[in-house]
């Protein structure tokens, strides 16, 4: 996917976003990191992007987490605690070198509220000796109030930034379209036009595999179960 084949890796090739990439840089050169910094904003604009990016150009290592997926209890952090009680990495361990580690945990808000509180204590505590980068939609209860958090809104890039970067297109067009989420327009432009899922309205009252089969009869041509049957060589004689 172009999104990802095309992610910038430096600060350098990061369209636009030029006050977060400012203090994100100020952020990775002080020492002790007795904040933790949170990137907020709409989905698509290059979040991860730029944390991944700050990270890799101030020379450190990043530890790139989903945390919707893996932060889901109080032992989910505790791992993650002690997987950061060195400052480097395992890969960092194994090649010999001095590059230190910076983690990166996206989509914070899609973690558990009991996460995200033993999550905040840790990052706000004497123990963390890492930096550490937050990524998000909508900022967690959990993280306002807590004055070692550096909250940083990221607006979308500039349809003018985005042109230079695909000249022969009509960006203003499909930013509007699509809401300045820039990974849309590169999946829009990449594939084209998707096909649309018929809009129809399901009964309530069945049970989850009736609703799992009438999703796959409005959405797929043939049932693949009846083409196997129907492709099935018939018996002659009874199987008992």
């Amino acid at each position: 996917m172009w999104s990802e084949t095309r992610r910038p890796d430096f600060l350098d090739g990061v369209i636009g976003h030029t006050e977060v990439k400012a203090q994100l840089t100020e952020y990775l050169r002080s020492k002790p990191y007795t904040n933790v910094v949170l990137l907020h904003g709409p989905p698509g604009i290059g979040k991860t992007t730029i944390a991944l990016a700050a990270t890799r150009t101030h020379g450190m290592e990043p530890l790139e987490i989903n945390a919707s997926q893996s932060m889901r209890s109080f032992a989910d952090v505790e791992g993650l605690i002690q997987s950061c009680l060195h400052t480097r990495s395992i890969s960092s361990l194994i090649r010999g070198d001095e590059k230190p580690m910076c983690l990166i945990l996206d989509e914070i808000d899609g973690s558990d509220p009991h996460a995200q509180r033993k999550l905040a204590e840790w990052m706000t505590g004497s123990q963390r000796k890492i930096p550490v980068i937050l990524t998000c939609n909508e900022v967690p209860r959990v993280f306002k109030t807590r004055p070692n958090v550096l909250v940083l809104r990221c607006f979308p890039p500039k349809a003018d930034d985005l042109q230079t970067l695909f000249p022969t297109h009509d960006i203003p067009k499909l930013a509007k379209r699509f809401k300045y989420d820039v990974r849309r327009i590169l999946q829009f432009l990449q594939y084209g036009e998707s096909e649309a899922l018929p809009n129809v309205t399901f009964p309530t009252e069945c049970s989850p595999e009736v609703m799992c089969i009438l999703k796959q009869k409005m959405y797929v041509e043939k049932d693949p179960l009846e083409e196997a049957n129907a492709s099935a060589p018939t018996s002659s004689h009874c199987p008992c």
